[in-house]
């Protein structure tokens, strides 16, 4: 049985997706499930209007920052209850702004159903579509994004973020960063990090913007969970996750893999980077950065010169912006064959199990894709997942990963696949 879809909008007050604790209450009160909370939830399930649905999460490059996560809803609307100018509408004066939005999966798997969210975020805009002749229908497309655009909303100010002192570790400066912007202590999966970071430098951003500062600092990834969480990946994890259990697609129908419809291959000079300036950030405070620069001379004969530019992390060390940039020349000094993305059809899937697995990967999901070329050569490479994409309609679901290669090899001791003496390395 196909997965089925699922929309809820909760119009309370608040950033906050999980349900409020509400004590002696059979279905809200219970300490482990629940969370303390400013406001009562206020939920309305729309699935029976739902259209169609789009998502987009992740990022298109590796050394990118992640992008806000948007969402585009369809829902079929002939009385106008989603109209914010009905007065008649059982929602007058909820339809606001920024109200919380959740799509999920209901997949079957070993007689039961389990319930997989694919995106959390938040409405921004109702833009409704009125009857237009007989064959048409009133509809409303929810334009929706995730946590970003709240973080993004929210200025540190000129001065320095209060409590974000020299000395303390990437994951730690973040959590700062988030309180700052009272970002529910409860949407939070925060590694503690291995960099400690100058004070805050201040100077009027957005708490965004501070935060992915803190990520390239780090060498990490911070993005919004399909839950809805503020997560922040450490370098420390991005490196074990190459020895996670891995997911296998293939074109040749082999035992233990997963199909796909369609590979993105590209092979190019986009990602190609032989020199490259890391600096840190200048706090007049300390001795005075000196830009750190590691060239490739090989990549440079082959592909001429590649620059590449990281400026005003907040490392504490010119060793760690050498570090940073040794390991992102390593990474991009030569050109291969990429596979940039791949397309999964969840509508023809039948296997329970492998509709599970698709629907779970998402970012840093380690995926080995392969696959039987002309001329009688194959491929095989080993991802990481850098986006999720969902196109819905009620016939068809299509499922698009972007996928990159791990930047960070390192050696991991009596790891199968990453514990090579003559292939993985010890990495910063």
């Amino acid at each position: 049985m196909l997965p089925q879809i699922g929309v809820s909008i909760d119009f309370a007050n608040g950033a906050s997706f999980a349900y409020p604790l509400i004590l002696d209450d059979l279905a809200f009160g219970h300490l482990n499930e629940q969370v303390l909370a400013d406001n009562p939830a206020d939920i309305v399930e729309i699935t029976d209007q739902v259209m169609r649905v789009s998502t987009r999460r992740g990022r298109n490059r590796l050394l990118s920052n992640f992008e806000a996560g948007t969402a585009t809803v369809v829902i079929n609307d002939p009385n106008g209850d989603f109209n914010p100018q009905n007065p008649s509408s059982p929602y007058t004066n909820k339809l606001l702004p920024l109200r919380k939005i959740r799509i999920w999966a209901d997949t079957p798997y070993q007689g039961d159903t389990v319930r997989i969210f694919l995106f959390s975020g938040y409405i921004t805009s109702y833009d409704t579509s009125f009857y237009q002749g007989v064959d048409s229908t009133s509809t409303v497309t929810l334009q929706c994004i995730d946590g970003f655009r709240l973080l993004n909303n929210v200025s540190t100010g000129t001065a320095p973020v209060p409590g974000c002192s020299a000395g303390e570790l990437s994951g730690n400066r973040i959590q700062h960063l988030l309180d700052f912007a009272g970002w529910p202590a409860s949407m939070r999966a925060i590694n503690p990090g291995h960099s400690t970071m100058m004070a805050d430098p201040g100077g009027n951003r957005s708490i965004l913007q501070a935060i992915q500062t803190v990520e390239q600092s780090e060498f990490g990834a911070f993005y919004i969970s399909r839950q809805g969480d503020a997560r922040f990946i450490d370098r420390e994890l991005v490196t074990l996750l190459a020895d996670y259990t891995a997911r296998y697609y293939s074109d040749q129908a082999l035992p233990g893999t997963l199909s796909y419809v369609n590979l993105d291959f590209a092979y190019d000079d986009q990602l190609i980077l032989n020199d490259v300036t890391v600096t840190r950030y200048n706090d007049n405070i300390g001795p005075a950065p000196v830009p750190q620069t590691i060239i490739s001379q090989e990549s440079i004969d082959t592909y001429f010169r590649k620059s590449g530019q990281r400026s005003d992390i907040l490392v504490e060390t010119d060793q760690e912006a050498n570090d940073q940039a040794r390991t992102i020349v390593a990474g991009r000094k030569d050109a291969e064959l990429r596979i940039d993305s791949m397309t999964v059809d969840i509508t023809g899937e039948t296997n329970e199990e492998n509709a599970v697995v698709n629907l779970t990967s998402d970012i840093y999901s380690l995926v080995i894709i392969s696959k039987q070329m002309p001329g009688n050569s194959s491929i095989s490479k080993e991802l990481f997942i850098q986006g999720v994409q969902h196109d819905i309609t009620p016939t068809a679901w299509t499922m698009k990963l972007l996928t990159a290669e791990p930047i960070i090899q390192a050696l991991i001791l009596d790891s199968p696949s990453q514990g090579a003496l003559d292939i993985n390395t010890l990495s910063y």
